[in-house]
């Protein structure tokens, strides 16, 4: 049997964050300090949960339209306002250069490299 799990069923990891919901998740973080209101306060005034308030933050999840109108109305300001102050911070994440990811070093790239049996080195470099 199968143990891998379906498309639907796998976790989203950094990699997998789109760069448009990585940016609308930091002008959301951003206005909602503005606005000094925590993620709980947020998620409560938007009828949300505070965990996917949390995923919109991270870039793990965009909004749709009717989450964007609530969240527009638990700002106090319009989808307009809202949908225009990311895209201006859009621009501005775009001509920045995007930093390499340090990631795990696979078993392939060890063999490559001669150590010594018993070497206590950790893979992460």
């Amino acid at each position: 049997m199968n143990s891998e799990l379906p498309l639907s069923k796998k976790r989203k990891t950094a990699a997998d964050r789109h760069p448009l919901a990585i940016a609308f998740g930091l002008y959301l973080k951003n206005v909602r300090k503005a606005q000094d209101k925590s993620q709980i306060e947020l998620a409560f005034d938007a009828s949300v949960d505070r965990t996917y308030i949390s995923l919109l933050e991270r870039g793990l999840s965009a909004p749709s339209l009717l989450v964007l109108n609530v969240l527009a109305k638990s700002l106090n300001c319009t989808m307009t306002d809202l949908i225009s102050g990311f895209e201006s911070q859009w621009v501005k994440q775009d001509r920045r250069k995007t930093r390499s990811i340090k990631r795990r070093v696979n078993e392939s790239t060890l063999e490559l490299h001669e150590r010594p049996q018993g070497s206590r080195r950790s893979p992460l470099r």
